[in-house]
């Protein structure tokens, strides 16, 4: 887990006291090689913070992993051809929205994640860096007849909360399935199929911030800043050269 990671000789001296203490993962994410990571699809991405229903329909992911079994993985997300649902009056519109940063996700064995903006590489595989998402939502025109723009943050943070302190525990924030496909038998792929991971996100409880007073508008029944926003959506995740799977 990234905001926990401990100095070498901190390690050791946990370790020295912890050894058969704890549990071992029940899952793990195995690569057969270093490489990127990348994925595409044309399905709805849903995601919910206060007033704002937002839906894209494509969503695409890089990032990098090392050769064997890890814990934990990281990808950079672009959202694309998204709209958020709006209202004049009782007549129900559409609002073209725009991800102004990419969402960056650690994705854990088991099924929690870290969220915020910017990765970094470290020994052949991305990780998270922090950083905040940032989310634009056109709202109409203004009273001076200009355009009326909203920003919805998306800052660095743990889902569920409750893994900062227990991140051992299994939890339900994303769900890992494994898929494959028919390649000719190599060193490669030896059994003649690429395998890779299906990532499911029901993300909850993610806290939120209104930038702007067309956002706080829209949302003023809870003001500028929120905690029960959500994301569903999926998108496979193919490592280039090599299989990945969930185990």
């Amino acid at each position: 887990m990234r905001h926990a990671r401990l100095s070498v000789g901190l390690v050791a001296t946990v370790c020295a006291f912890a050894i058969g203490a704890t549990p071992a993962l029940a899952h793990e994410f195995v690569a057969s090689a270093t490489g990127n990571i990348s994925g595409k699809v044309e399905s709805t991405q849903s995601l919910k913070f206060g007033p704002f229903k937002i839906t894209c329909l494509k969503a695409a992911d890089k990032g990098a992993v090392a050769a064997g079994t890890t814990d934990e993985f990281a990808t950079s997300i672009k959202f694309s051809k998204c709209t958020t649902e709006g209202k004049i009056g009782s007549k129900k519109i559409m609002l073209s929205t725009h991800f102004m940063t990419p969402l960056a996700v650690e994705y854990h064995a088991n099924r929690f994640v870290e969220t915020g903006s910017e990765l970094e590489e470290e020994e052949g595989a991305t990780v998270l860096a922090g950083g905040t998402a940032e989310i634009k939502v056109p709202t109409g025109v203004n009273e001076e007849f200009r355009k009326s723009t909203c920003v919805i943050e998306w800052p660095e943070q743990t889902l569920p909360k409750k893994a900062e302190q227990k991140p051992n525990e299994e939890y339900a924030a994303v769900g890992f399935s494994n898929a494959s496909t028919p390649k000719k038998a190599s060193p490669k792929f030896p059994d003649g199929m690429q395998h890779s991971i299906v990532v499911s996100n029901e993300f909850k409880g993610i806290k939120y911030e209104f930038e702007g007073e067309p956002c706080e508008e829209w949302g003023k029944e809870e003001g500028p800043e929120g905690g029960g926003g959500t994301y569903f959506g999926s998108f496979p995740v193919v490592l280039s050269g090599g299989s990945l799977e969930y185990r």
